[in-house]
C-alpha cells in the first residue's frame, strides 16, 4: 500500500533593514520616518527635499524632537527671538494671531495653586497679560511653557487679561487670544469683561468658583501697574545636544555616511547623547554665550530670519546657525579627512540657507552673496522682498 506524502513549502520573507543616523542601530525599514534635518520650528518644512531624510528611526524622530529640539526651541532667548520674527512680519490687514512672549515664572501665588505647579507669566502684542498655571518639571526647568509632553497630557488653566491698548486695536488681541496654547490641554479663562463678542467662540470656558477666586486675585495684584517679579531659568548647555544633532543631520544629507565616521563625528555623537553628569565632549565650535568675534553674528544671517551656513575652514566644514542676527552658534560638522575633494570643492567659500517660517520662504545662496548683501555691496532680489515685508509695519505697535 502506497502512502501519500504531503509537501509543505516554506517561504521566507526578507525583512528590509536600515541604519538610523542618530542612534546608529539597524532596524526594520517600517520603523523609519521622514526627518526634517532642519527642524520645523526653524522653518524646516520649507526646506527642499535634499535637506530631509528617511534614514532616521521613529523613536529618534519622536524622542529627539521632544527632548533635544524642544530643549533648544523652548530656551528663553531662542523662544522669544523666534517669536520676534512673527512680530516683524505682522500686517494689520491679516487675521492671524501673534504669539505671546514668555516672561518667565512669576512669584505670584494664586489661590489653591499646587506645590508641583508654576504660574508662568506671558505678555501679548498689546500688553495683554496671561497667567498660565501649569505643571512644573524640575528636569525641564528652563523650558518656556514647561515639558511639552506633560502639557499635552495634563490639563491646566490660563487666565487672560486685556490691556488698555486693546481698545485701540481689539482685533489684534482677540486673534492672539484665539491662537494661544493651540495643541495643549489648557482651559482658557477670561478675566476681563467682554461686550459684543463671546469668548467661547475662540476656545474660552466658563469660570468655576476657583477661577473666580483667582480672577479676583489677579485683578488685585496685576491690573493697576503693580511691579511683578519673574524669574527666568537658564541652562547653559541647552544648545549642545541640538547643535550636535543638527551638525550630524546636515553632514549626512550633504556628504553621506562617510561624514559620520572618524573622531570628530564620534565627539558629535557623544554630545548628542550626553547626559547631565557626562564629561563635556570635545567638539569644535562656540555657543551663543561665548563668542568673542561678532562677525558671524552680524554678517552670516538676516534680520528676522534663520540662516544656516556651511563654511569650509581649517580642515573642517563649520556649520553656522544664526537667528535674527541676534543669536549665533558655530560647530564643526564634518572633517575634511572623511570627505572627497569634490565634496569640499562643491561648497566653494560656503553655502547659506535662509528660512523665513512665517512667510514659508527658503532661499539658497553662496556665502559670499550673503556677505555682500549684508555689507550693502550687492542686492539679492529675494532678500530685498523679504526685507521690505519685515520693515513694512515696523512702527505699527509703537504708534498705537
Amino acid at each position: 500500500m502506497m502512502t501519500r506524502m504531503r509537501v509543505i513549502q516554506v517561504i521566507f520573507f526578507e525583512v528590509k533593514m536600515n541604519n538610523c543616523i542618530y542612534c546608529r542601530q539597524d532596524k526594520e525599514v517600517a520603523k523609519f520616518s521622514l526627518e526634517h534635518v532642519i527642524p520645523q520650528f526653524l522653518g524646516g518644512s520649507q526646506a527642499p527635499d535634499y535637506l530631509k531624510t528617511r534614514d532616521v528611526c521613529k523613536d529618534c524622530n519622536s524622542n529627539l524632537g521632544l527632548f533635544v529640539d524642544a530643549a533648544f526651541e523652548k530656551d528663553f532667548m531662542v523662544f522669544n527671538q523666534l517669536n520676534e520674527t512673527a512680530y516683524s512680519l505682522f500686517s494689520p490687514t491679516l487675521f492671524s494671531g501673534l504669539p505671546f512672549r514668555c516672561m518667565g515664572i512669576s512669584d505670584l501665588s494664586p489661590p489653591k495653586m499646587k506645590d508641583d505647579e508654576a504660574c508662568e507669566y506671558w505678555l501679548g502684542p498689546l500688553g495683554e497679560q496671561v497667567f498660565w498655571i501649569r505643571p512644573h518639571d524640575e528636569q525641564k526647568y528652563w523650558y518656556s511653557g514647561g515639558n511639552p509632553r506633560t502639557v499635552k497630557k495634563i490639563r491646566s488653566r490660563a487666565y487672560f487679561m486685556f490691556s488698555e491698548r486693546t481698545l485701540k486695536a481689539p482685533q489684534i488681541s482677540w486673534n492672539a487670544f484665539k491662537d494661544a496654547f493651540c495643541g495643549k490641554k489648557v482651559d482658557k479663562i477670561m478675566c476681563t469683561q467682554v461686550q459684543g463678542a463671546d469668548p467661547k467662540s475662540i476656545g474660552f470656558t466658563d469660570a468655576t468658583e476657583l477661577d473666580k477666586e483667582r480672577i479676583e486675585y489677579f485683578h488685585s495684584y496685576c491690573s493697576n501697574g503693580q511691579e511683578l517679579k519673574n524669574r527666568v531659568a537658564m541652562y547653559l548647555d541647552f544648545d549642545v545636544r541640538f547643535l550636535a544633532k543638527l551638525a550630524l543631520g546636515i553632514a549626512y544629507v550633504f556628504f553621506g555616511k562617510s561624514a559620520l565616521l572618524g573622531g570628530e563625528a564620534e565627539e558629535l555623537y557623544k554630545a548628542l547623547w550626553m547626559k547631565p553628569d557626562d564629561p563635556k565632549p570635545k567638539i569644535k565650535g562656540a555657543g551663543a554665550h561665548n563668542q568673542s568675534d561678532h562677525f558671524l553674528k552680524e554678517h552670516c544671517g538676516i534680520d528676522y530670519g534663520t540662516t544656516i551656513s556651511l563654511i569650509p575652514a581649517n580642515g573642517f566644514v563649520a556649520l553656522n546657525l544664526n537667528i535674527n542676527r541676534k543669536l549665533n552658534w558655530v560647530i564643526s560638522c564634518a572633517d575634511f579627512k572623511q570627505l572627497k575633494q569634490c565634496q569640499i570643492d562643491s561648497l566653494g567659500l560656503g553655502k547659506s540657507f535662509v528660512l523665513i517660517k512665517p512667510l514659508s520662504k527658503f532661499v539658497e545662496l553662496k556665502l559670499e552673496e550673503l556677505l555682500a548683501f549684508n555689507g550693502g555691496i550687492s542686492n539679492i532680489e529675494e532678500l530685498n522682498v523679504i526685507s521690505g515685508q519685515v520693515n513694512q509695519h515696523r512702527d505699527f505697535f509703537k504708534n498705537l
